[in-house]
């Protein structure tokens, strides 16, 4: 075992299993993620914010504060329901600064694109206005 995999291993382990919240906010959604959001846990995410989008959901929140890991595969979720929301839908991200998830989305370029805010009152009041 290499000093890398040694280290990661063990970190990996004590991870949080992924989770998913949802929680009603006035003409909209909040959703909370926990542990890895990848390949394997990004479909359940996906599926819920296309539901939601689909029934007419116009605001959304998703709280990445607890994600551990994200991969594209993650983003692409998140992407993915930013581009079916109506031309007045509006989409807020919650991602707290040094995280795995800001990494993404600032050596992505998606940060840029994205709004995104470190705590959750300014995202609701973000997709209110």
């Amino acid at each position: 075992m290499s000093n890398a995999e040694s280290l990661i291993a063990p970190l990996a382990e004590e991870w949080p299993p992924f989770g998913l919240t949802e929680e009603p906010l006035l003409g909209g959604l909040v959703l909370t993620v926990s542990g890895e959001l990848d390949l394997a846990s990004a479909p359940e995410l996906r599926k819920r914010l296309v539901a939601a989008v689909d029934s007419g959901t116009t605001r959304i929140v998703v709280d990445l504060r607890e994600v551990t890991f994200m991969d594209s595969i993650g983003l692409a979720a998140v992407l993915h329901a930013r581009s079916r929301l109506r031309p007045a839908g509006r989409l807020a991200l919650i991602v707290t600064p040094g995280s795995y998830a800001q990494l993404v989305l600032e050596s992505t370029g998606t940060s840029r694109a994205l709004a995104i805010f470190a705590d959750r009152d300014p995202a609701i009041a973000h997709v209110g206005g």
